[in-house]
């Protein structure tokens, strides 16, 4: 399991325990320092050559769990976990507890959905868990009120036996409503919301001009079953994620056959047939 807000992150101990206290055997590999918003980069490719910094950590209450510090980003430490860098390659990935919802379009950035769909490539399952940091608010801090991590944990927990028998390259997005275990109002599948990052200007002391970017909920409509909406009514919400794919919508692809035919016209390009084509079917 990892995380993007580092090691020493709360979140992943309560995590941890909750995965051992459930039967599961769990290795940590987490970034050494908070890499939130890494998405699913794995950092300048030219500095791999030179290796990753790998160190055992020790965190309270994971006595016996292999615990590493890894000095990259989370993406890039599921690849390394994937290919058995730091012994046997996991069956499942969970990655979390992420401070803050990772709902909507703005999960596309989020180091902890990234980190678990990279599993995908190595036909891994995983989990992303994320948890409502602060009040039922138009934007959210990890560093407000008391966050509920025991409830996200036991959710998680639960979830991965479950998640661990899916077909291969499952992922779920699981966002956890920052409230006490007994006050869910329940577990609800919910679609990706369309909210997403929103700029400001923001004019400083001194009259110069910054672009500021935070998270950006929508009003909260009662017929709205997305991840945003379900969780601010107090519902864990889980969500299936696809990694990268081809776009097969049919508007789309008409549209790309004439921008294709299009350029090779406008270039004097002459289709050629590849040489499987050329030579036909095989006898």
């Amino acid at each position: 399991m990892s995380n993007d807000d580092g090691i020493a992150a709360p979140g992943l101990v309560h995590l941890a325990t909750a995965l051992v206290d459930s039967g599961h055997d769990v290795l940590v590999a987490a970034p050494i320092s908070e890499t939130s918003g890494a998405g699913a980069g794995v950092g300048p490719i030219h500095m791999m050559g030179q290796g990753i910094l790998v160190e055992e950590v020790e965190l309270p209450g994971l006595d016996g769990v292999v615990t590493l510090g890894v000095d990259a980003l989370p993406a890039l430490i599921v690849i390394a976990g994937c290919l058995g860098a730091f012994g046997p390659v996991p069956d499942l990935i969970v990655t979390g507890i992420n401070p803050g919802r990772n709902v909507g379009r703005a999960a596309l950035h989020s180091g902890t959905i990234g980190a678990a769909l990279t599993g995908v490539h190595f036909d891994k399952r995983a989990i992303a868990v994320s948890i409502q940091a602060g009040r039922f608010s138009a934007f959210e801090s990890a560093g407000s009120d008391h966050i509920h991590f025991g409830t996200a944990a036991a959710v998680a927990a639960s979830l991965a036996g479950q998640i661990a028998e899916a077909p291969a390259r499952t992922v779920v997005n699981c966002n956890v409503p920052n409230l006490p275990l007994d006050a869910l109002r329940g577990i609800r599948w919910a679609h990706l919301a369309r909210s997403g990052l929103v700029r400001s200007v923001v004019l400083d002391e001194t009259g110069e001009s910054r672009i500021q970017l935070e998270l950006g909920y929508g009003d909260l409509r009662l017929d709205d079953e997305s991840d945003e909406a379900l969780t601010a009514l107090g519902y864990v919400t889980i969500t299936p994620l696809a990694s990268v794919a081809e776009d097969t919508r049919p508007d789309v692809r008409e549209s790309i056959s004439r921008s294709i035919a299009a350029v090779a016209a406008g270039l004097g390009i002459v289709e050629q047939p590849t040489p499987a084509e050329a030579d036909g079917p095989a006898a």
